[in-house]
C-alpha cells in the first residue's frame, strides 16, 4: 500500500513539472520552470595570471556578490598585510579577469577599494591615523576604460578627516 501511494506521489509531481515546463516553452520562454538562470559568465581562469593564482577567493566573491563597477563588473578583494587589500575585477559578460590598478607605492590598493556599480570612476583609498587620533585619507582616482581594458590613473587626494574623540 505505501508503496502505492508513493508512486502516485511520485508520478503526480512528475505531471506537474511537465505541464510547467510545457506552459513555459508554448508562452515562448524556452527554460524550464524549474532550471536556474545566470546571469554571470564563468570565471576565464587562463584571462590573467591573477585569476590563476587566486582562484578560490576570486570564486567565492564572485559567485556571492553582484555587479559593483562599471556595469558589468564584479570586484573582488583580499586582504594584503595589515590594513593593505589586493583585488581582481570579473567581467560577468565573458568571465575575463583584470588586476585592481598598479600601485606600486602602496605595494597593494592600500586600506580599501571604493566603486560604483555604474560608475567606471574607481578609488584606491589609503586611510592612516596619525598619533593624535587624526585620519588622512589619499585616494588615487582611475578610470576604466572598457574599449581598451585597463586603468588609467587620473588624480590623487587627500583628506584629513576628524578624529573621533
Amino acid at each position: 500500500m505505501k508503496n502505492l501511494l508513493l508512486t502516485a506521489a511520485l508520478a503526480i509531481l512528475l505531471v506537474s513539472c511537465l505541464e510547467t515546463t510545457k506552459k513555459n516553452t508554448e508562452s515562448g520562454d524556452p527554460t524550464p520552470a524549474n532550471s536556474e538562470i545566470k546571469g554571470k559568465a564563468a570565471i576565464n581562469f587562463e584571462s590573467d595570471p591573477i585569476a590563476r593564482r587566486y582562484r578560490t577567493v576570486i570564486s567565492e566573491k564572485y559567485n556571492e556578490l553582484d555587479v559593483n563597477f562599471a556595469s558589468y563588473y564584479i570586484i573582488t578583494t583580499w586582504g594584503c598585510g595589515s590594513g593593505c587589500v589586493s583585488g581582481a575585477m570579473v567581467d560577468t559578460r565573458d568571465g575575463s579577469v583584470y588586476p585592481m590598478p598598479a600601485d606600486e607605492q602602496w605595494g597593494g590598493n592600500g586600506t580599501y577599494i571604493d566603486s560604483k556599480k555604474e560608475s567606471n570612476m574607481l578609488a584606491t583609498v589609503l586611510a592612516v591615523q596619525s598619533p593624535s587620533g587624526e585620519v588622512e585619507e589619499t585616494r588615487k582616482y582611475w578610470e576604466w576604460d572598457d574599449g581598451l581594458k585597463k586603468f588609467e590613473f587620473v588624480k590623487v587626494d587627500t583628506v584629513l578627516l576628524e578624529s573621533n574623540d
